[in-house]
Parts: structure tokens; C-alpha cells; sequence
């Protein structure tokens, strides 16, 4: 996936901005300045994106502004997302959580992770068209978790601190996140057109989201963490034993793409690596009735009832973890077209996933060496819509392939990967053929399926200092 944004993606993200209430419009125009050095070049340092001393400076001056906030940047982008979606009929928004992690920055600045290390935890909400090849149209939630102190290792003497991130108290902030996310992400789109289907992935499984979100009218699918018992006739059976007596109802194939084992013990267990592969995936469909848990309180009500659709792998590869997916949804599974459409609709929420390797890998916002917690979060702003156009220019690669080079490249561009590429690219390029030469370019194996964002990078990188060489010995602006 190409680092560097066509104009159009840059023109969006300026628009955006200058929605921005910054209290000067003069911040405005340098936001605007800075966060087009920086979508040219993603992946560059900010020494080497900024083009001037000057600039560079310039840039150091708006991430130490007082008046310049995470939040002030955000809701300009998430103010424009919206607009985006009005012309849509249904979107999915999907929510996740992921982590931020600073080596250079002091703890006690930014913050900690449960490892230790600083950083903290970012939770994000991005709307996804479901009619126009599955289009990020950008986010509506974004929420920085930062939590003041390290975490208690096992067996230590525990010791009267400061309320903390292991308190019930701010673990229940915490996961608030998700009711959040879903009443910003609604309230933004107030008098649009757009229907919403809210789409996450196991942490959200919880009655009081569940409850809250039937209560109000807000559609969702919600993958199954917990060990539920849903009642038949008035006595509790698990939804698992409810779901087995179901019949199959429909089959098909669905590609599976690799996945890396996290470093990470907990998530490794939860997400297993996998070679990509070709599954024979089952669905089961049925309606459930859950009982209000003990611990939650009385102002939810006592029972809700969802529909439960279960997606199971059958004869999956020896030493491959086989698919097995619980989701709970608000929506009908009535036909065959409607658990096809719920079973799509789920697998879209790969997108979040590749958003935050995006905004990592892409845009390499862990490598920023800004020392404050407000210098980080504001450049964090400014890189959260630079890694959606990212993934919005990937995701038309894989669902569009056929589209023209020039949506991305110039032609003085697509000249230079010509003369570089050892794959050949032919004389009116696709937007895959393009991706398909760089991805060479960072030594991408052929047999080893799509290009990872690595990859990508690396042979962007060679591509980009060849094409600004090449195009200046023959007097070619870029």
C-alpha cells in the first residue's frame, strides 16, 4: 500500500481541519501545514517530513500549544466523517481498543501499559460504508486511556497508592469506553440518513452494553466473550448447548488471511497465529433470552432476548486453530441473505485491526519522540486521519484492483516504478498492478499472499527516494 496520499485524500483531511476551532486561524493554516508534510511523507521522522527549519519549528510550536488540543483536532475530522457518512444509507461503525506504547517518553508523563512500559491504551470508532467497496469514511470516537500508574506485579506487597487503573472504580471507566463510543458515534450522526450497525469484537461482550443498546434503539453485532446461560422455559441452559441443537442452515468458503501470533500471552491466546487458507465455514442461527446477572443493577431490565448466530469451521488443518465465532446481534437471521449479511458485516471489523497498524507502521506514531503527554496526543490527531486514508487507499486495492494507477500515482511517478520495478507494469496500470511493483521493491514473495505493511513500507521507502532522483534528472515535478 502506497505511504504517500493522493491529493484528494490530503484535500479531505484539510478540509477537515479547517473546521477546527483552534481560537486563531492562524493555528488552523499551520495545522494544516503540518499535517499535509506529514500525510506526503508517513512514515518519515518529523525532522525529514518538514521540508524547512522553519517548518520543523513550526510544527514543535503547534504540538506545545496551549490552545491546540487532541480533542479540539479530533472532532474537527470526526465533525467531517460524518458529513461523509449522510450520503450513505448504512454504516457500520466498529470499535476497538488498542495501545500505544512510547519507549523514549517517561511513564510518569504519558502514562503506563499493563507490561510497564509507557504508553496507553487508544480507544477508536471508524465508520465504514457498506456500499461504496466497504470505504473507511473516517472516525467518530476516539478516546486516549492514559493511567497514572504501573502495574502491581504478581505476588508484590501491595501498597496504599493513588486511585489507579486496578481499582473496580477505573476499570469500570474503562470499559465504559464502548458505551461511549456508541452514544458519540450516534449523537454525531443525529438527522443524517445513515443507519448504524455498531460492530466489536469479544471485550464488548457485556448485558449492561447489550441492555442499554436495545433500550435505545441501536443495532449491533457483538462477538461472544462470556460463558452465557440463556433460558428455555425458565431454567438456564449455556448458549453454546442451545446453539449446538440448532441446524446448519447455510455453508460456504471464506478466505483467511495470515495472522502473526501477538508477543502478548493473553492476546496470543485469544488471537492464535494462522496461515492464511481457504475454510469451510457452517452457520447456525437462533433467538436467545439472557438473565440479568447479579451483580448488575436494577435499572436494567430483567431479561433481553438477541438473536445468536454461530459460525464454525468444519475440518479445519491440523495445528490451525478452527474458526468459531458466537455473535449476538440485533439483527434478523431470518434467510439465508440475512446471516450472510451479519456474517460480512462482522468480518469488516478486520478493518479497525489494519487501521491500527496503519497509524503504527504506516504513520509511525510510536516513533515520535515528543516528550509530553499533550505534544503526543496532538500529533496523534493529526495522524489518526492520515492512517484512515491509508487504509481506505489499501482497502480499494483489495476490493477494487482494477482501478486505474492514476487515482494514486502521478504519471511521472508511475514512469519511475516502471524503470525500478523488476516486476513488470504494464502500459495502463491498476491500482494493483502499482502495489504489486512495490511490494517487490520491499522484497515481497510472491507465494506469500498480500503484502504486509512492512513490506509495503520498505518498498515505498526505495520507491520514493528513486522517483524524486529520477524525475529530477529529467526536469519532471512530482
Amino acid at each position: 500500500m502506497p505511504e504517500r496520499l493522493e491529493s484528494a485524500a490530503i484535500d479531505r483531511m484539510l478540509e477537515d481541519l479547517s473546521r477546527a476551532d483552534l481560537g486563531d486561524p492562524r493555528r488552523v493554516a499551520r495545522a494544516q501545514a503540518v499535517a499535509s508534510r506529514m500525510a506526503t511523507k508517513p512514515d518519515a521522522s518529523l525532522p525529514d517530513a518538514m521540508v524547512t527549519d522553519a517548518e520543523l519549528e513550526g510544527a514543535y510550536r503547534l504540538f506545545g500549544n496551549e490552545h491546540v488540543s487532541f480533542e479540539r483536532l479530533f472532532d474537527a475530522h470526526a465533525n467531517g466523517t460524518a458529513e461523509r457518512a449522510r450520503s450513505s444509507q448504512l454504516v457500520l461503525a466498529i470499535h476497538d481498543t488498542t495501545t500505544c506504547m512510547f519507549r523514549h517518553a517517561d511513564p510518569e508523563e504519558v502514562g503506563y501499559l499493563n507490561t510497564g512500559k509507557p504508553g496507553f491504551p487508544l480507544h477508536l470508532t471508524m465508520l465504514v460504508d457498506t456500499q461504496t467497496w466497504r470505504r473507511p469514511l473516517g472516525l467518530t470516537h476516539a478516546e486516549i486511556l492514559p493511567r497514572e500508574n504501573p502495574p502491581t506485579r504478581r505476588g508484590a506487597t501491595k501498597k496504599k497508592r493513588p486511585s489507579s487503573h486496578h481499582t473496580s472504580k477505573d476499570q469500570d471507566r474503562e470499559f465504559l469506553r464502548w458505551h461511549r463510543g456508541i452514544e458519540v458515534t450516534e449523537a454525531r450522526l443525529t438527522g443524517s440518513n445513515a443507519s448504524v450497525i455498531h460492530v466489536a469484537d469479544r471485550e464488548s461482550d457485556s448485558y449492561v452494553l447489550m441492555a442499554t443498546c436495545l433500550r435505545n434503539g441501536h443495532r449491533f453485532i457483538f462477538r461472544a466473550r462470556n460463558h452465557r446461560s440463556a433460558l428455555v422455559d425458565g431454567a438456564p441452559i449455556p448458549v453454546r448447548d442451545l446453539i449446538a441443537d440448532a441446524p446448519v442452515v447455510l455453508e460456504r468458503e471464506v478466505p483467511l488471511s495470515r495472522r502473526l501470533g501477538s508477543p502478548l500471552p493473553q492476546r496470543r491466546r485469544t488471537h492464535p497465529p494462522r496461515e492464511s487458507r481457504v475454510a469451510r465455514l457452517c452457520f447456525s442461527a437462533t433467538k436467545a433470552t439472557f438473565k440479568r446477572p447479579n451483580i448488575v443493577g436494577a435499572d436494567m431490565p430483567k431479561t433481553i432476548e438477541v438473536s445468536v448466530l454461530h459460525v464454525f469451521e468444519r475440518d479445519a488443518p491440523d495445528g490451525q486453530e478452527p474458526v468459531d465465532w458466537l455473535l449476538y446481534t440485533t439483527e434478523p437471521l431470518d434467510t439465508t441473505s440475512q446471516i450472510e449479511a451479519v456474517v460480512d458485516y462482522y468480518r469488516c471489523r478486520w478493518q479497525i485491526e489494519e487501521l491500527n497498524k496503519a497509524l503504527k507502521t504506516g504513520c509511525v506514531v510510536q516513533e515520535r519522540r515528543l516528550e509530553s503527554l499533550d505534544a503526543l496526543t496532538t500529533m496523534l490527531a493529526l495522524s489518526l486521519p492520515i492512517a484512515v486514508e491509508l487504509l481506505a487507499l489499501r482497502t480499494l486495492a483489495r476490493t477494487d484492483p482494477t482501478s486505474p494507477a492514476e487515482l494514486v500515482f502521478h504519471k511521472q511517478e508511475l514512469a519511475a516504478l516502471a524503470h525500478i520495478s523488476h516486476r513488470p507494469l504494464p502500459k495502463n496500470p491498476t491500482v494493483q498492478d502499482a502495489l504489486w511493483c512495490i511490494a517487490g521493491l520491499g522484497g515481497h514473495i510472491k507465494n506469500n499472499g498480500p503484502a504486509g505493511w512492512q513490506v509495503l513500507q520498505r518498498g515505498m521507502e526505495k520507491f520514493i527516494t528513486f522517483a524524486a532522483g529520477w524525475c529530477a534528472a529529467r526536469g519532471l515535478d512530482l
